[in-house]
């Protein structure tokens, strides 16, 4: 099967530490599986096709329900959920699939995280320092029209882990596009 196009977008484009992160994709809101308010992923700092990697920011100042229906209590502040992150891995996957793979969902492509081999919470995440939320593809293959990616997510606040994980998506081709 021949994988489609790759937008220009993805190829070597990344900001540099000292500049501001890239606003996600104007077209992304399109080929999302997901409404905005439950992307979690707030700006990109880096689409790599050699790397196979995204680089997400999460803007936990933004982070909503989640976040203001905890109750903090003595030893349980506010803090980045893990729903948020979890989320976020299908938000970081889809981007990989558009803007490296080319699996746009206007071309008939949708896909499915299948399974989270591991998902460790290292440090607890505060509200107010932003998550940097690394995403790489680690294989990609295609079985019977269907791709399989596996996923190495990292997400650091102030540059220490605070989750990662190990996961699986599939993507396929719908007939009717």
């Amino acid at each position: 099967m021949l994988l489609p196009r790759v937008d220009d977008f993805a190829v070597g484009r990344s900001a540099h530490r000292e500049e501001m992160p890239m606003p996600l994709p104007e077209d992304y809101a399109a080929e999302s599986l997901y409404r905005p308010e439950a992307w979690f992923v707030h700006d990109l700092e880096e689409i790599n096709k050699e790397e196979q990697r995204i680089v997400g920011i999460i803007d936990t100042t933004k982070l909503g329900f989640l976040v203001d229906a905890q109750v903090e209590r003595p030893g349980h502040p506010k803090h980045f959920p893990g729903s948020v992150a979890i989320q976020a891995t299908g938000t970081l996957g889809q981007l990989h699939a558009i803007y490296i793979l080319g699996l746009r969902f206007t071309e008939g492509w949708t896909g499915f995280g299948t399974h989270i081999h591991e998902a460790r919470f290292r440090k607890l995440g505060e509200i107010g320092p932003p998550v940097r939320a690394i995403c790489t593809a680690t294989r990609v293959r295609n079985l019977r029209s269907t791709l399989f990616i596996d996923y190495q997510y990292i997400f650091s606040q102030e540059g220490e882990t605070i989750f990662q994980s190990t996961q699986r998506a599939a993507w396929v081709r719908r007939e009717e596009v």
